[in-house]
């Protein structure tokens, strides 16, 4: 685990503002409780740059400013599904950092996001969703689905290239 020092706080900072920008300003609502968001890039490369610690802070903070934007209430099973998309990747950071051809690199990526996407939108989202509005957990659950599976592999798509090629920390190292 990283240390936790200015250079890391500035840059959790920009990648808590990309997550308020990404997910509460360009996203696109479908109907009244579900939208397609990439907001969630910036915490799971939090965790991967960071460490589970400084990943998990990134989505806490992000989900709590980004209600205080729209107005509303934080639902603590989202907030620990934000939490949670910044600690789960950064436990496989080591397993994502292993040299391999470009396609083994992509579904790498894709296979821990999917199990994070299982945990967080399929599991704490949709409790959340069924807790604080009542809405069916079965229905919900299943209704998820497509969004999810797609928006997992636009998101594995963009972490794995990001990961890759962003250099964080200036020392020539992706951290």
């Amino acid at each position: 685990m990283k240390k936790m020092n200015t250079r890391t706080l500035a840059y959790a900072g920009v990648l808590i503002a990309l997550n308020v920008i990404l997910s509460r300003f360009l996203s696109i609502p479908i109907g009244n409780l579900f939208r397609i968001s990439f907001g969630s890039v910036p915490v799971f490369l939090s965790g991967l740059w960071f460490g589970p610690l400084t990943g998990g802070l990134t989505g806490l903070i992000g989900d709590l400013i980004g209600c205080a934007v729209n107005g509303y209430a934080p639902n603590p099973f989202i907030t620990v599904s934000a939490v949670l998309n910044g600690v789960i990747t950064a436990l496989f950071v080591r397993f994502l950092r292993k040299k391999t051809s470009p396609l083994k690199y992509y579904l790498k990526f894709l296979l821990v996001l999917a199990l994070n996407f299982l945990i967080t939108s399929q599991g704490f989202t949709v409790l959340g969703l069924s807790v604080m509005y009542g809405m069916p957990f079965g229905a919900t659950f299943v209704s998820r689905i497509p969004q999810s599976l797609c928006l997992c592999a636009v998101d594995a798509f963009l972490c794995s290239v990001l990961f890759k090629r962003v250099k964080v920390g200036g020392t020539g190292d992706s951290v």
